[in-house]
């Protein structure tokens, strides 16, 4: 019996070992320098870029439709692009959907506001830059560089802390 408790022990300290390592990998992910690079789709069928909106900084929200803590975050993340809409932040809600039309049926159905784009499933957004786990939520420079490549989520918060300090 005490042999089994010590290949316990051995065992979960080999899988929280795995596991730092694997959040080191992620996290030392080279960022993409050309964040403009990556065309993604608006609810009106039009090409959107980050480029578009620099000057701002941009809040990610990176989620899927079948994404309970994802869909979770959606009220949080509404409140927030309220809270900062005279601020120089936008707020973009990049759903990862490889339909477009089941995508903009769900934005309706489940009547979802601000400002949508949507990227497909496996997207070289998603991949260059780590983002395959979602709900994400991430943080671009006002010139579209990753600053927050892990931000914490809308309903924590230090979130707003963090974001004031943007504007201090």
């Amino acid at each position: 019996m005490r042999t089994y408790k010590y290949l316990l022990v051995f065992f979960s300290f080999i899988a929280l070992a795995v596991n730092v390592q694997a959040e080191t990998k992620r996290d030392s992910i080279q960022q993409v320098k050309d964040m403009d690079r990556y065309v993604f789709r608006d609810t009106l069928d039009r090409e959107c870029k980050f480029g578009d909106l620099k000057g701002n900084y941009i809040f990610l929200e990176i989620w899927s439709m079948s994404c309970g803590p994802c869909l979770r975050q959606i009220p949080y993340f509404e409140k927030l692009s309220q809270k900062y809409k005279e601020r120089p932040i936008r707020f973009i809600s990049i759903c990862v959907e490889n339909s477009i039309s089941l995508w903009k049926k769900f934005l309706k159905q489940k009547n979802i506001n601000g400002v949508h784009w949507i990227t497909p499933i496996l997207s070289p957004f998603l991949k260059e830059n780590g983002f395959m786990a979602v709900p994400r939520f991430v943080l671009l420079d006002k010139d579209g560089q990753i600053l927050w490549s892990r931000a914490k989520q809308p309903s924590d918060p230090e979130l707003k802390k963090d974001l004031d300090q943007l504007f201090d």
